[in-house]
């Protein structure tokens, strides 16, 4: 079932499309919701529009005002909310009839609160936070869920500018995806603080985004600044000091500078569901990527990009969701590729084509995991009446990039794609794009390549063409000579020791991929000696620890039970937590955990979790 022109929205955006959003809306940690209003701008597109479509989920709407009458009885208009899905709900708002030729201009308020079920919104208490004196609350709208907060057209085939009124207790912060757009004013008699921000680059819904925390401000780079809790704060600013170097080297791949002002990061409690978020002016970091030593701001890199491959060129409905995610991809291990060669004069390809190495084991491992939904592994997948959230994987991202590093295996090397993107850029900025769109203007830049398109796009599996023969593979044979040493011997006669890994981390990532990819089952003895040797289970690095705890579950070595268990308690990221959780799950099929025990540490831990962990678990593991 198909919800409109957008399967995941109701929104009548052909007809009539909203053009501005602003939300004044009031926190409230102790009923954990937010209360006020949304204003919307919208304009006809054809003559004999009636209504206005907009979708929400979760909200109690109170009225809908036309604000171009003065207020009285007759400026409120007759909603009705007609049809409603697991995904959402569609908010009828009737035009009046002076509005409603081609060109019109409506503006109307929605007066409304948030619930329990707007599933876009994550609140923490004190004691869940970094410093435990004060509560936290953030924002995760990506895919469809900004319906749970602000009632709009929640596609990502519309974008607007939005500025964004928020009113919080003080000594709160409040934080959002936009410039601050004015001082905060203090009301001493309410004890709050009203904070306004505002985004002028139109964006869809789901770049809209609001923290609210004990949060402290300081910079890390000429247009950057991280946003955290103060017991965090010298650990993020150390760990993410390379954004600047991150921002330039993006910069010069896309050939368009960067169009958002500042770049900041707002680090989040480790339950945040994703790695990072790239929201404009205020990507947002999971916790979990500080390790001390840097590992993981490759992570950086990629949100970076967004700025441009997502946020200023957008897929516009969720089944096109590559575009976002492979170019991102491709491009963030273009960047990582120049860092390393400013580092190193020689290092960069093969730091990039390792880097494509760790992507096609990634990419073979979520082929693997969903094999009882092989429509979720095209690239192009059926989503009518699929929540996105459902469908999220490394599928766009990792076959997504693979399809791109073949056209660039097609057309003649790394720089002819970077002189196509670059013209892509311009050409599409501040847009949201088809498949087909893109096709044509790869098509019309590379006249006489030629690429079975419906087979990238709609067909199932791995996608019909190998890289390893095209990528370097320097670092890619070291990891495989310790892959064979650990796969041919038998646990006792390997001889290993901590240096083995004395080396990339993203080498040891693709060591364990490798193991668990290769197609032979391991021994017990040889999962327990592996981390006596390299210590995985301890590891800081957390695609690391959660690598080595998904092989051990595969290969059913439940001795690692309490390690996963304390895992899961710390780390909500949906790519952690996904597979980990459904090992768990057979392996208590198979009799060999104790189904309660599962049970029981998701419910110790659902409260910490996102809204899209619970979603996916809840019928399975809830009591």
């Amino acid at each position: 079932m198909s919800l409109g022109i957008d399967p995941n929205s109701y929104a009548n955006y052909h007809e009539v499309v909203v053009t501005n959003l602003e939300p004044n809306l009031t926190v409230d940690f102790n009923r954990k919701l937010l209360y006020g209003y949304t204003d919307i701008t919208a304009i006809t597109k054809h003559s004999n529009v009636a209504y206005l479509d907009l979708d929400i989920r979760g909200l109690a709407v109170e009225s809908v005002q036309n604000l171009d009458e003065k207020v009285t009885s007759h400026s409120y208009l007759n909603f009705t909310i007609p049809r409603n899905h697991s995904i959402g709900a569609q908010l009828r708002v009737p035009l009046p009839t002076d509005k409603q030729n081609e060109g019109d201009k409506v503006h109307i308020r929605v007066n409304y609160s948030t619930s329990e079920l707007s599933g876009g919104i994550q609140w923490f208490e004190p004691n869940q936070t970094a410093g435990k004196k004060h509560p936290f609350m953030y924002t995760q709208f990506q895919a469809i869920l900004a319906r749970t907060m602000i009632p709009c057209q929640d596609t990502p085939a519309v974008k607007q500018p939005y500025t964004m009124s928020v009113t919080v207790a003080d000594p709160l912060v409040a934080a959002c995806s936009g410039a601050e757009h004015c001082k905060p004013v203090k009301d001493e008699s309410k004890g709050t603080i009203k904070y306004v921000f505002h985004q002028p680059v139109p964006i869809p819904s789901y770049l809209i985004a609001l923290a609210v925390g004990a949060l402290k401000r300081e910079s890390i780079g000429p247009r950057s600044f991280v946003w955290c809790e103060q017991e965090q704060l010298e650990a993020a600013k150390d760990e993410f000091s390379q954004t600047e170097c991150f921002l330039k080297a993006a910069e010069d791949i896309c050939g368009m500078e960067y169009k958002w002002g500042t770049y900041d990061l707002l680090v989040l409690p480790g339950a945040f569901p994703y790695g990072g978020m790239e929201n404009p002016n205020l990507t947002f970091i999971s916790a979990s990527l500080i390790t001390g030593n840097k590992e993981l701001t490759d992570v950086i890199a990629h949100e970076i990009t967004h700025s441009w491959s997502g946020n200023l060129v957008t897929n516009s409905s969720w089944p096109d969701f590559w575009l976002n995610e492979g170019f991102t991809m491709y491009i963030e291990r273009l960047i990582l590729m120049k860092v390393a060669e400013q580092n190193e004069k020689g290092t960069g390809m093969k730091v990039r084509d390792f880097q494509a190495c760790l992507g096609y084991g990634e990419l073979t491992s979520a082929v693997r995991s969903l094999q009882s939904t092989p429509e979720l592994t095209k690239l192009a997948p059926d989503m009518r009446g699929i929540d996105p959230d459902d469908a999220f994987s490394r599928i766009p991202y990792e076959k997504g990039c693979l399809l791109l590093l073949y056209l660039e295996h097609l057309v003649g090397g790394v720089q002819p794609m970077i002189d196509w993107l670059r013209k892509y850029f311009v050409e599409f900025q501040r847009q949201s794009i088809t498949n087909k769109q893109m096709i044509h203007h790869f098509e019309q830049h590379f006249p006489n390549v030629k690429v079975d398109w419906n087979t990238w796009l709609y067909e199932e599996g791995m996608g019909p063409w190998n890289p390893m023969s095209y990528l370097d593979q320097t670092m890619n044979k070291q990891t495989q000579a310790l892959v064979d040493k650990w796969t041919v011997d038998g646990a006792n006669d390997i001889d290993a020791n901590a240096s083995d890994i004395k080396w990339d981390p993203a080498q040891t990532m693709v060591f364990l991929d490798n193991l668990a990819n290769g197609g032979k089952k391991l021994g017990h003895d040889v999962i327990k000696k592996l981390d006596e040797v390299y210590e995985f289970s301890k590891s800081k690095n957390v695609e690391i620890s959660v690598r080595f705890l998904r092989l051990a579950l595969e290969n059913e070595y439940v001795d690692v039970l309490p390690v996963v268990e304390d895992f899961v308690s710390k780390h909500g990221r949906s790519v952690y937590l996904k597979p980990l959780y459904g090992e768990l799950i057979l392996l208590s099929d198979k009799k060999l955990v104790d189904k309660q025990k599962v049970k029981d540490i998701y419910q110790k831990n659902r409260s910490y979790y996102h809204s899209v962990i619970r979603n996916a678990f809840d019928a399975k593991l809830a009591h």
